[in-house]
């Protein structure tokens, strides 16, 4: 392994663990400074909860559904359905309390997934709080670890920049994608170990990666599909379904979409022919269940911790132990023997399930998955002949040799152009953890990458913007969408400039910032376009700060979408307004002088793009003052 290969991974090991630090730090530190209402208000907790036992989900966690006493409607909250949550009643940082996975949510309740039944009652209220989910952590530690190994020299030579990666291309054309997606694909089934597909706003990269898995298909090989996110996965997933590509979906059915459930590992188990054995075991665990509640039970304090198939084993030979008489342990015989069926059926259970599980996964060509949970024991001996990876730009490089790892040959699918890895530690930034796999390969081998340059998104007025400030003017719309109009708005310009004058404030506690004078704006806005006609639908409200969208959201009148621009990536709307919150004397704009920020910014309208700042403070970015020229001209 060439040394600037080993200080790479490394240098990834060390940023990491900054990376997990920082993460568990804000929360601890914030769970020990603030008061549950103060940690509440910033989102990250609910208070005063009650909870109840709702069943089970399809892979067997237990499901509690919690709400507010008196059944008051949530307050707004960053915590999301798949977060990590802790449940406490006094000290909210006790290891004892049970954690659990957010399984759905609704404006009064909040559902939670736990692997076993929870131990604290409502004689409290509880307390509800978003943590740190070390899983995908140690996963990215374990793959960097792995591919340290000399398993993986190829790996190691690509790496280094050395490798002498193979730069030819098949001849196959695909009547439904145009002349750029059809030279990605062929360049990237003919690739020796990877191959890069640059997909600008619009220019359906995931819809070119469809038609690049059903044409590996033919070839009989064995793929696993991947991204980051289970939004990301899910999508490409509703892709293949309408090409008749049979997918197994594997994770956590509580983070999977719910038109997707039928695709998943978990669902596919309840529906084989041999889970109606699991079924009747089940049934007979709850008969021996009923029967132990006639019976006595082994008491902790008497029994002293003595395993239950030890005393079971005295109790069937009529002896006694360590000042246990043979009448207190024969007296729990019928208990303890009920218990032994239970357990004995369980491990069936299992053995059933591992049996399912084997078949279907073995079974499937097709496997799809989030980056992390490409790394868990469901997938642990498993190897594919390709990986094809969607936005690859948005997962770190520790991320992306999870699955990366797994396969012979991969794809990398994204735009490097848009919005990097999410980081919060700046130690983690400066080792390369904000740095995608995607972006470090471009570097090291241009050749390598097709950008797809046909967008089918934007109107011409909106291309030409993003098109002129970021890539090289070579992006063009498709005649299906240059012209692209809301009629109602037939007279307006395309894009549009609100300057507003005031200033910023920094929210207390925080690094985010709002702007109550552009607040002001777009609500304004909203209402002269409500007025015109346009649906709420069309309309989407955006911004850097969180601060921001939270503020707007209690405002704003209409369930019109209000998000950050992070959050909105991937995402498009028929109107879209930005709000960039900057307005400062000093004239600093912050983290929207990153121009991939600023690009998945202006790119999510169809037909009107809305932009809302303080011009005086954004123009003296340079980028912000290209963009404005480009608008004047």
């Amino acid at each position: 392994m060439k040394e600037n290969v080993k200080l790479l991974l490394n240098n990834l090991l060390r940023a990491i663990e900054y990376e997990r630090e920082e993460e568990r730090e804000r929360h601890t530190e914030e769970i020990k400074k603030l008061s549950g209402y103060e940690r509440e208000e910033k989102g990250r907790a609910f208070i005063g909860l009650h909870k109840r036992k709702i069943g089970r989900s399809m892979g067997g966690d237990w499901i509690y559904e919690f709400r507010k006493n008196g059944s008051k409607v949530l307050p707004d909250t960053e915590i999301s359905i798949g977060d990590q949550v802790i449940i406490s009643q006094f000290n909210p940082l006790n290891h004892l309390n049970p954690s659990g996975t957010v399984y759905s949510m609704s404006k009064k309740n909040i559902s939670v997934a736990f692997p076993r039944a929870i131990k604290i009652s409502n004689s409290n209220s509880l307390r509800m709080d978003l943590f740190v989910n070390d899983t995908t952590f140690k996963r990215m530690e374990e793959a960097l670890t792995y591919a340290k190994t000399h398993t993986f020299h190829r790996l190691h030579t690509l790496l280094s920049g050395d490798y002498l990666v193979d730069t030819s291309e098949s001849d196959i054309q695909i009547n439904n994608l145009n002349e750029v997606q059809n030279i990605s694909i062929n360049k990237a089934i003919e690739n020796n170990i990877f191959y890069s597909i640059q997909g600008p706003p619009g220019t359906g990269k995931t819809y070119t990666a469809s038609y690049l898995i059903k044409q590996i298909l033919i070839t009989k090989n064995r793929i696993l599909i991947s991204a980051d996110s289970n939004a990301a996965v899910d999508n490409l997933i509703r892709k293949l379904t309408e090409l008749k590509i049979d997918v197994l979906r594997i994770g956590n059915p509580i983070r999977v979409n719910n038109d997707l459930k039928a695709y998943t590992l978990d669902y596919k188990i309840l529906k084989h022919v041999k889970y109606k054995e699991i079924t009747e075991f089940e049934k007979e665990i709850e008969k021996y269940k009923s029967k132990q509640g006639r019976c006595v039970r082994p008491n902790a304090k008497t029994t002293r911790g003595i395993p239950y198939d030890k005393l079971l084993e005295l109790a069937l030979s009529n002896q006694s132990m360590r000042g246990l008489s043979k009448k207190t342990i024969k007296s729990m015989r019928p208990w303890l023997k009920a218990q032994k069926k239970i357990d004995d059926l369980y491990k069936k259970i299992q053995s059933n399930k591992t049996e399912i599980q084997e078949y279907l996964i073995n079974s499937h060509r097709v496997i799809a998955t989030t980056n992390s949970t490409a790394g868990s024991d469901l997938l642990k001996y498993e190897n594919f002949d390709w990986l094809i990876m969607d936005e690859s730009a948005q997962a770190s490089i520790p991320s992306s040799l999870i699955p990366v790892l797994k396969a012979n040959r991969f794809i990398l699918i994204g735009d490097h152009f848009q919005l990097p890895p999410v980081v919060i530690s700046s130690e983690a930034k400066k080792l390369g953890l904000s740095t995608s796999l995607m972006d470090y390969l471009a570097n090291k081998y241009p050749y390598q990458l097709t950008r797809l340059e046909v967008q089918y998104r934007m109107n011409l007025k909106i291309n030409n913007l993003v098109s002129k400030l970021f890539y090289n003017n070579k992006l063009i719309p498709d005649i299906s969408v240059r012209d692209r109009l809301i009629k109602k708005l037939y007279n307006e310009n395309i894009i549009e400039v609100i300057d507003v004058s005031g200033h910023e404030l920094r929210k207390k506690d925080s690094k985010s910032y709002y702007n109550n004078f552009e607040i002001d704006k777009v609500i304004d806005y909203i209402e002269t376009l409500k007025s015109k006609g346009i649906e709420d639908s069309q309309i989407a409200v955006i911004s850097p700060y969180k601060a921001q969208t939270i503020k707007i959201k209690d405002l704003i009148k209409h369930e019109i979408e209000v998000d950050t621009v992070d959050s909105f990536q991937g995402r498009e709307k028929d109107i879209v307004i930005i709000s960039f919150v900057r307005a400062n004397l000093n004239e600093r704009v912050g983290f929207l002088n990153d121009y991939r920020r600023l690009n998945v910014s202006i790119s999510r309208a169809k037909s009107k793009l809305v932009l809302v700042g303080n011009f005086k403070t954004l123009k003296t970015d340079k980028l912000f003052n290209n963009m404005l020229n480009i608008i004047k001209n």
